[in-house]
């Protein structure tokens, strides 16, 4: 009875192994609604694989459909580009779809909530679907209204103080060539004003 249940255990365990192996080895394909860089008002959608193996056939099915203030026709184009089978999706890839501006999209009736089913295909097969929802409102107290501006001043600060480390290698640079300037000019004085060598006159 013990060596079954040993053997039972030993098993459940390789079971175990062999799954958390499978899984490190699958595709993992997400799909998210972001800012196009930190501080943009640019909202895309994106699609990245970032697992370490290739996905394949990869399917997203949004509900309900993509919404955009950019007009019926940009909308029905970004929903049939993300709706799309892709055949391959390497480890790293990500793709990106323009979708809205932060500020028109939020101050609109659209909707904010978003549930994605993301399906595919990995080396060993379908991987499991992956469904999940999308909450543009997390982003829009969270990034647009505080990020975007201490992006703004961290950009500002560092472009300051780059403009700033500029100007004073250019005085320290100034500042060395009219030293150099003044050392040459003092040297060249004081040649001119040294006497004449006068060479004794020769024994008779």
């Amino acid at each position: 009875m013990y060596t079954h249940q040993q053997m039972k255990a030993a098993k459940k365990a390789n079971q175990l192994t062999e799954q958390a192996q499978r899984e490190q080895a699958q595709p993992y394909v997400v799909a998210d609604i972001r800012e196009r860089v930190p501080g943009s008002q640019l909202l895309c959608f994106f699609i990245e694989n970032s697992g370490p193996t290739m996905a394949r056939d990869v399917q997203l099915t949004i509900d309900p459909p993509l919404r955009s203030t950019r007009g019926d026709e940009a909308t029905a184009i970004l929903n049939n580009a993300v709706t799309r089978k892709i055949p391959v999706l390497p480890p790293k890839r990500q793709l990106m779809y323009l979708m809205d501006v932060g500020h028109q999209l939020f101050s609109s009736d659209l909707p904010h909530r978003y549930t994605v089913v993301v399906n595919c295909s990995g080396p060993f097969g379908p991987v499991e679907p992956l469904t999940y929802t999308i909450d543009l409102d997390v982003l829009k107290h969270s990034l647009l209204n505080r990020e975007s501006l201490e992006w703004s001043a961290h950009v500002l600060a560092e472009e300051t103080k780059k403009a700033r480390k500029a100007q004073e290698k250019q005085a320290d640079a100034m500042d060395r060539l009219f030293r150099t300037a003044a050392n040459e000019l003092e040297a060249r004085r004081q040649r001119n004003n040294e006497p004449p060598e006068i060479n004794p006159p020769a024994d008779a």
